[in-house]
Parts: C-alpha cells; sequence; structure tokens
C-alpha cells in the first residue's frame, strides 16, 4: 500500500500543476461509499515564500486554481479515474477553504491517493504514517493501517505540517496574507 499522497493537501496538485506552493494546515476527508463520492476541504491555506520569486509564484498558482472552478477545469492525469470533479471555493471566517468533490464508479480509482479497498472484507485503509498526524473516529488501527467500514460513510483530518521544520516555520505565510498584498 501507498502513503496518502500530496493530493489531500498541496491544492496545486489536483491540477497536474508542478512546483506546488501552496498547501493546506489541515485538510479533512469524507467518503461515502453508498454515493460513490469522495469529498475534500482544505483548510488553513498557506505558502511558503523566500523570495519575491516564491510570491510571485504563489499568486500565479492562486489565480490558475481560482480559474479551476470552472466546468471545464483540466485536472492532474492522477485523478482520470474519477468520474466528475469539482472545486468549489468557499469564504468562511476571511480564510479560503477549497472543497473538492470528486465520484468514482470503481473503489480502485481511491487508489490514486492512497486509498485501498478490500472487497472481500468489505473495508477501506490508509497506510498510517506518524507525521501525516492523521485524525479519526471512524477508522480502526490496525497494525500500520487505518481500517474503515466499507459500507459506512468515513472521514479522517490530516495535518502533516503541525510539525514542520523550523527552519521552513518562519517563510509560513498564510495565503490571505500572500494575496492580500496584490
Amino acid at each position: 500500500m501507498e502513503q496518502i499522497i500530496i493530493l489531500f493537501f498541496a491544492l496545486t496538485s489536483f491540477f497536474g500543476i508542478e512546483n506546488n506552493i501552496i498547501a493546506a494546515d489541515k485538510t479533512t476527508v469524507t467518503i461515502h461509499p453508498q454515493s460513490q463520492q469522495i469529498e475534500i476541504v482544505q483548510e488553513d491555506l498557506f505558502a511558503i515564500i523566500r523570495s519575491e520569486a516564491d510570491l510571485a509564484l504563489a499568486r500565479e498558482q492562486w489565480s490558475g486554481v481560482s480559474a479551476m472552478t470552472k466546468s471545464d477545469a483540466t485536472w492532474a492525469q492522477a485523478l482520470d479515474g474519477f468520474t466528475t470533479k469539482t472545486l468549489s471555493l468557499v469564504s468562511l471566517d476571511n480564510q479560503i477553504q477549497p472543497q473538492l468533490m470528486l465520484s468514482y464508479s470503481d473503489e480502485q480509482a481511491l487508489r490514486a491517493m492512497g486509498v485501498w479497498y478490500d472487497a472481500k472484507k468489505n473495508q477501506f485503509s490508509v497506510n498510517h504514517v506518524q507525521h501525516d498526524n492523521l485524525q479519526t473516529e471512524d477508522g480502526k488501527l490496525i497494525g500500520n493501517y487505518w481500517v474503515f467500514d466499507g459500507d459506512e460513510t468515513f472521514s479522517f483530518t490530516i495535518e502533516p505540517f503541525k510539525k514542520m521544520p523550523e527552519k521552513y516555520q518562519k517563510f509560513k505565510q498564510p495565503l490571505s496574507q500572500v494575496l492580500a498584498e496584490i
């Protein structure tokens, strides 16, 4: 099994944009097996700004992401297994929260995000990686895997930047601050 990939918390990766500079401190993932949908909500967006070039890149990437709310958005090739993909940008408490909704017709599509389905056991699972700071009330930690019932909606949050190295902390800027300077 693969670990949860960068897609969940690096916003631009959903659109195949490399050199991701915009990320989320907290991401909530909810999977609805009955309707075959996955909902991803990113909170507390930030960018690592070490130079004027980084600042310009963050603004350029945000402009590109904002354009992806249209129905003709170009999504990352890794998401080809999802039948419907939408992005909404919701403003909440002076913060922008990207909300992504993806539909799938085959549980195997979730592998692109590091979520595995075992049809024999009717269970979904995600690798437990300590630095991802995965939290859930719906799953059970069994060995190195978080395991979820295949018949029930389940969710988990990840906060991979909770213990960001000090050398990067000083460059971390809330996205709202980066965009306010435009």
